[in-house]
């Protein structure tokens, strides 16, 4: 049976999770479960892990292992995440296990790997950063206006909180405008996620 490119890749590998987390000086390698993530073939995969599991140095070692071992370049990478403090960690993480690959003896100097680990360029964003970036960048094609941004939680709330205080008819016994808003706020959300219109 032929093989994939990812697999013909993954199979020329010269460095696994718990070898590299050693030469990078990590005080423990990763669990049996965070390595088989970080070594996975290259192609879409779901993870599913709780708080404090190690999701973002997870994430940060799979980044390191695909630049180690020649399957993608530092500035192929794009890392996403919904916080920007989540999106500095990831980055920091990323650029700091990087440049530890780069000093730590295991590349050959003058490979693709190094001369890859040159300038160390991953790209780590929020999906809202990222979606903002495209429609700067691609607005127009859609069309919308390039200068178009996304809105803050707060500024939602300002424009609920005048639409329902606009409203000409009554509320509802009982429903303050608080309250209505927030149910305001929960519909658009709604929406926003299944995709589906006011109709």
């Amino acid at each position: 049976m032929p093989t994939t490119k990812s697999e013909d890749l993954q199979q020329e590998s010269r460095f696994d999770a718990v070898t590299l987390a050693g030469a990078l000086g990590k005080k423990f390698p990763p669990t049996a479960e965070q390595a088989h993530v970080i070594e996975s073939p290259l192609g879409p995969k779901l993870v599913v892990a709780g708080a404090g599991a190690g999701k973002t140095e997870t994430m940060a070692a799979r980044v390191v292992y695909l630049v180690a071992n020649g399957l993608v370049r530092p500035d192929q990478v794009l890392g996403l995440t919904f916080t920007r403090k989540a999106a500095q960690q990831l980055e920091k993480r990323i650029r700091t296990q990087l440049m530890a690959l780069r000093g730590s003896g295991l590349i050959v100097p003058g490979s693709d790997v190094a001369e890859a680990l040159s300038s160390i360029a991953p790209a780590v964003s929020t999906y809202d950063s990222y979606a903002g970036d495209l429609v700067r960048e691609y607005g127009l094609l859609l069309p919308v206006e390039p200068s178009a941004r996304i809105i803050t939680e707060a500024e939602r709330f300002a424009i609920a909180h005048e639409v329902v205080s606009n409203y000409g008819g009554r509320l509802a016994a009982g429903q303050s405008l608080s309250t209505v808003t927030q149910t305001l706020l929960r519909l658009s959300e709604s929406m926003d996620s299944e995709l589906v219109d006011p109709a």
